[in-house]
């Protein structure tokens, strides 16, 4: 994926980026612009499903003094913002057709008017969109373009969840802890232990790369002695994913997800864990060797 993206970054083409919500798809566009010839020009994001027909227009074209009510001054647009850089459509699917009817003809000329304008102004933008919707789907009841579809995936992208590409995790793991660094400096190093690594692949990561970053920031900033052992995971993440597997799965993962729970809550006091479950310690013991609860708390 890497590859192909670096292919096509330097191809001054629309490129649409496609993947389950979480999957990464404004990094890989930001990754593009950083490995494209227009990396020193201006990276600019617009979130299609964050305004109301007008105001995406005004966002996007800008406008006039005296345009509207509350016009009181000239304002760029994101494409004039845009100039000579790369314009990032985030959930373009979201756009209404008069909106995306408008936007097809900027990416096919480079030309637009400002809102309450009649000069037609130029710019020079790579625009690169990203949705996580069915766009085929929406093609086939009239909801999105098939021009606009044509005109942005001169290249297209799927990104593939995270479930699907566990061997990535331990990178992802490296790469969210140097940010954390940068952006809190006197943060003490701490490393996760490979069982940890090791439950951090086998969960299935609804959210994707967001709900890891999400998971490793919290784990990290809350460590107390610099290490961060598989006991320390949220417990969603140390158990089968519940909905997996026939009965004898499930009744696995639940007792497995009670006995984890218990043992954290007595801070590895296997006794206390015992007494909290109501079970005698030599029943939690068979437990805890049929379910190599000692690897999960390592």
């Amino acid at each position: 994926m890497v590859q192909e993206a670096l292919k096509f970054a330097k191809i001054p083409r629309p490129i649409l980026i496609r993947g389950e919500r979480g999957t990464g798809k404004e990094l890989m566009a930001r990754f593009i612009h950083a490995s494209s010839d227009r990396c020193d020009h201006p990276y600019v994001v617009v979130n299609c499903a964050a305004f109301q027909e007008e105001l995406f227009v005004a966002e996007m074209f800008g406008h006039e003094k005296g345009a509207f009510t509350g016009a009181t001054r000239e304002r760029k647009g994101k494409l004039e913002l845009a100039h000579g850089g790369t314009l990032f459509l985030d959930e373009v699917a979201n756009m209404t057709r008069s909106a995306q009817e408008k936007l097809l003809r900027v990416i096919e000329y480079q030309k637009f008017e400002r809102v309450g304008g009649s000069d037609t102004l130029e710019v020079d933008v790579r625009v690169i969109a990203a949705t996580n919707c069915p766009l085929e789907d929406m093609m086939s009841k009239g909801d999105f373009l098939p021009d606009l579809y044509d005109r942005l995936c001169f290249a297209e992208l799927q990104l593939p969840p995270l479930r699907k590409r566990r061997e990535d995790i331990p990178h992802l793991i490296e790469h969210f802890v140097r940010l954390l660094h940068i952006e809190i400096p006197n943060l003490e190093p701490t490393h996760f232990t490979e069982t940890a690594i090791k439950e951090l692949q086998a969960y299935h990561w609804p959210g994707n790369i967001r709900q890891l970053k999400n998971v490793i920031e919290r784990l990290y900033v809350s460590d107390e002695d610099n290490v961060i052992h598989a006991a320390e995971l949220p417990l969603e993440i140390t158990t089968v994913e519940p909905l997996g597997g026939n009965f004898k799965d499930r009744v696995r993962a639940f007792e497995q997800s009670l006995l984890l729970g218990a043992l954290k809550d007595a801070k590895g006091n296997q006794r206390e864990a015992a007494k909290n479950l109501g079970l005698s310690y030599d029943q939690l013991r068979h437990y805890y060797k049929k379910y190599n609860l000692g690897e999960l708390l390592a």
